[in-house]
């Protein structure tokens, strides 16, 4: 038998040449989307400052192809009204407050917080699903709640889907409808949700039971010292708590018997002849209840670590859910919608704002989105901008004391042609329209792609288990990292403003 192995070193041979010389075939665009070069030595080229293989660089060049950079100047912005001072490499909240005007956006939050030891100062903190579960908010709220007081998870829906793996909170609840604005198809009625983008509505005896959590910051989640349960309530509706198991105890009642108005009214009727005849008829009307049509909050007192509710007539009547707070100190509500750019938030009916906003006002509103807008193909999102603007605008109106603060979205990996990860095309596009956003409406921005390191910041993350392989959601490692900067970013802005009102 005759020995082929040369043959097989000559293929071997060919391949390598015909690979080496694939690396100067011109870079072929495929439906806009660039084909990765092939380059079989490209682990041990070197690489220049950026990172890129110095060999592709200037074969790209040669070939006259120029990857594109955003340039975020080219989205004009208002001059900036406010900077605070910061130290080396903090990323400080831009403050877009109207220049006319004597106080700074976040102001208002910043005083709320000198008063943190007499009253509750709360938090609102909206978001997709990079906040799900309360990554980064559990984080940020017992940072807050370590320095000024307070207690409890705030504000918790009866179901949602991060229920069965939110850390700081356990849920148990039966006999609810669930209604969520990214489950439209599901009956979901838009005019009858709440800030959550959510409602529901009791069948037969519900309930509704929480723990709070000894394995995460016990010091502040194990127990709380307030329950409010928010909800619109129908005639007939009953519902009663219990504190650790305890005796249950009446909570919200408008179930007496109401004996029905009743008057007597003459009607015109048309018999088969055309002819009219008139006749008497009974009509009965039931008086209005107090707080029907209503958002209500009731709250009762005591520590407790578990919070039972039980909820029985009243068909029709919806709940949104319940907070946990303390007397005093901080509250962070985490409001997180999967799949949403914030949008959602807009088809919130003004009336439910302002009822709520009577009942649960907030010092900070933050706006925490861009996950599900951002598009490697999108360069403008200025009817994105639009939209939310009209979003600002209204939580103006039903908090006007309320410092809002726009947070942009964070970093977001997709391979490039390099066959690297890096921050995938729309990001940077994004941030620099969310931040002209937020000078067009006159609130706070911080940048947060830039505050957790901007390119390939998310890969870095997740090579320290912070992040998802994924390469777009954190995980709570991650959630406790970025709290950390973003808290530190906020007692910056409180030094500045003690500063200027002059109580350093």
């Amino acid at each position: 038998m005759k020995n082929k192995v040369w043959q097989t070193f000559l293929l071997t041979f060919i391949v390598l040449v015909t690979l080496m010389g694939l690396f100067y075939v011109p870079r072929v665009r495929i439906f806009g989307n660039d084909l990765r070069r092939v380059n079989i030595l490209s682990d041990v080229q070197p690489r220049n400052e950026e990172g890129k293989i110095v060999a592709e660089v200037e074969a790209d060049a040669a070939e006259g192809f120029v990857e594109e950079a955003f340039d975020p100047s080219v989205v004009e912005v208002k001059p900036l009204a406010y900077v605070d001072s910061i130290p080396k490499g903090m990323i400080a909240i831009e403050d877009f407050a109207d220049t006319e005007g004597v106080d700074r956006e976040m102001d208002h939050f910043y005083a709320a917080l000198g008063e943190a030891r007499n009253r509750l100062v709360r938090v609102a903190y909206f978001g997709d699903s990079y906040i799900e579960g309360d990554i980064l908010t559990m984080d940020l709220r017992h940072q807050l709640q370590h320095k000024y007081g307070g207690r409890g998870v705030g504000f918790v829906e009866i179901q949602c889907v991060s229920s069965d793996f939110r850390r700081s909170v356990t849920t148990k609840r039966t006999g609810w409808n669930s209604y969520h604005a990214n489950e439209k198809g599901h009956g979901f009625r838009a005019s009858l949700q709440g800030p959550a983008g959510s409602y529901f509505i009791p069948y037969g005896t519900a309930s509704f039971e929480t723990r709070g959590q000894k394995n995460v910051y016990a010091s502040t989640l194990d127990t709380a010292e307030v329950a409010t349960a928010y909800f619109t309530p129908s005639h007939g509706l009953n519902v009663t708590y219990a504190f650790n198991g305890g005796e249950s105890q009446t909570l919200f009642s408008n179930g007496a018997v109401v004996e029905p108005e009743t008057y007597e009214e003459t009607v015109e009727e048309l018999d088969s002849d055309s002819v009219v005849h008139y006749k008497t008829v009974t009509r009965q009307v039931v008086p209005p209840q107090q707080g029907v049509g209503d958002v209500v909050a009731k709250s009762v007192d005591g520590r407790f670590g578990k919070f039972s509710m039980t909820v029985s007539g009243g068909n029709g009547s919806r709940f949104y859910g319940v907070a946990f707070d303390g007397h005093r100190g901080v509250a962070v509500d985490n409001f997180s919608m999967r799949g949403s750019g914030g949008q959602h938030l807009l088809k919130v009916p003004e009336e439910t704002w302002r009822g709520f906003a009577s009942v649960r006002p907030y010092d900070l509103i933050v706006l925490h989105f861009g996950l599900n807008v951002a598009d490697p193909k999108q360069k403008d999102y200025s009817g994105y901008i639009a939209q939310m603007g009209k979003v600002i605008d209204r939580m103006k109106t039903a908090y006007p004391h309320a410092s809002i603060l726009v947070v942009s979205i964070a970093d977001r990996e997709a391979r490039g042609s390099d066959g690297q990860l890096h921050t995938m095309d729309g990001v940077k596009e994004l941030v620099a329209y969310q931040r002209k956003l937020a000078s067009d409406h006159h609130v706070a921005f911080w940048n947060l792609y830039q505050a957790m390191g901007g390119d390939g910041s998310l890969v870095r993350m997740q090579e320290k288990k912070q992040a998802g392989l994924d390469y777009t959601h954190i995980n709570f490692a991650g959630g406790r990292h970025l709290a950390g900067i973003l808290f530190d970013v906020l007692m910056n802005g409180k030094d500045n403003y003690d500063q200027r009102a002059g109580k350093m």
